[in-house]
């Protein structure tokens, strides 16, 4: 794989990024030809970051998208979102791989504001607004207090439509799985009577590198999460698909369910091949790390998605992110 900078204007900007994957093998070029058609993403990005900044200040919002992008190549820090229809059981998984109940759960749609997971010595919560106005913080060790100071900013019920004006929230925890430069990011769930929630997911899809797509098996995928799932896959390369609630089934109910949720991710989706997917109880994993029970968190299938995503982050992370990010500047690139 390989990224090209492309000299030319389009509609006043100066630069274009190209991701070239090879179809097949070819004679490379000479090395002086190489050097200077090609680059590595980061200095690549630190080039368009430039150009952007000598358009003047109109550009300012595009230059500052870029040196986002490229500071999380930097940190390789990768965002891994996890989407939904409300009431999957998003922040239950999310809980469970945290290892204890932080995010707030709930019988209604819940989630309002995106929540990112960073990896971080001690558990602490930053409010960021839409506006300039400072934000809030929370320090401390009661995880019953953080869920209530988080309920207040992300649920629908602390913060109906967003009248708090809140950007997105930042959640800091020394969970195993975010200190492998993974930011997991809680959505809100599509598919309810609030459709400022579902809207809100897909204008937040940009941000991601990578998906956990989770559905449950009662009832299984519905009309909604194909519709979603197909904008989901226009926008984001890379997705998991997860198979929830399985405990409430039968090994022959398992199957069935599993089966459909395959063809349908094949039928209607158009995803090619065998689809992988985890089939999970994240209630089950909840309870098993609160407890402690080993057995019980093999059996909820939470150690298998735990593993899997672990070496994804060792062994795919870095190319993954690239692509993603060598995508996203090139969109912006496009759009200008």
């Amino acid at each position: 794989m390989s990224f090209k900078l492309l000299p030319g204007t389009i509609s006043g900007g100066s630069f274009l990024l190209m991701l070239i994957t090879p179809t097949r093998k070819a004679t490379p070029p000479p090395a002086a030809a190489r050097s200077s058609t090609t680059t590595t993403l980061p200095a690549l990005l630190g080039q368009i970051t430039a150009g952007v900044t000598q358009l003047g200040a109109e550009f300012r919002v595009d230059r500052q998208k870029f040196q986002k992008l490229s500071q999380r190549l930097t940190e390789e820090r990768f965002h891994l979102a996890v989407l939904g229809q409300f009431k999957r059981g998003k922040n239950t998984l999310l809980n469970a791989l945290l290892g204890e109940v932080i995010l707030p759960t709930a019988v209604v749609p819940l989630t309002a504001i995106p929540t990112f997971l960073h990896s971080g010595l001690h558990r602490q919560a930053q409010v960021i607004y839409q506006a300039s106005q400072p934000g809030e913080t929370f320090y401390g060790h009661n995880t019953d207090e953080l869920t209530i100071f988080l309920t207040k900013f992300v649920t629908e019920a602390g913060n109906p439509k967003n009248q708090r004006g809140v950007s997105h929230v930042e959640l800091f925890h020394p969970a195993t799985l975010l200190r492998q430069g993974v930011v997991m990011i809680d959505t809100p769930g599509i598919g309810s009577t609030l459709r400022h929630n579902t809207e809100a997911t897909l204008n937040f899809l940009p941000q991601c590198d990578a998906v956990l797509f989770l559905v449950s098996a009662d009832p299984p995928i519905t009309e909604v999460e194909v519709g979603f799932l197909k904008e989901v896959r226009s926008r984001v390369a890379h997705l998991f698909f997860i198979l929830n609630k399985v405990d409430y089934l039968s090994n022959e109910e398992r199957q069935a369910a599993l089966c459909f949720f395959r063809n349908v991710l094949q039928d209607q989706v158009g995803i090619e091949g065998e689809p992988s997917v985890f089939c999970i109880s994240a209630r089950q994993g909840l309870q098993a790390r609160q407890t402690g029970d080993i057995t019980l968190w093999q059996q909820s299938g939470l150690a298998e998605v735990e593993n899997h995503l672990l070496k994804f982050l060792v062994s795919d992370k870095t190319e993954v992110l690239q692509t993603a990010l060598a995508c996203k500047a090139n969109e912006r690139e496009l759009k200008k």
